[in-house]
């Protein structure tokens, strides 16, 4: 959970963007976006096998680029 407590002489405007930079970093909105529909287990497989075919392909054009395979 993010928590940010604001210091004396600080602006709000810089104790919001601690705050929202702490959301960012936990993932908070991402997370949120992500329960905020209902997705079938189906599809959420599907997204899960997506997702890792992505990474995989992202690794190996690196290690291509890198000249290591």
């Amino acid at each position: 959970m993010a928590k940010v407590v604001v210091n004396e002489g600080e602006s709000i405007e810089s104790a919001v963007k601690r705050f929202r930079r702490q959301c960012e970093n936990e993932g908070i909105l991402q997370d949120l976006k992500e329960k905020q529909f209902y997705k079938k287990p189906s599809l959420e497989r599907k997204l899960k096998h997506e997702k890792a075919l992505k990474r995989l392909k992202r690794k190996m054009k690196k290690e291509r680029r890198l000249g290591i395979a």
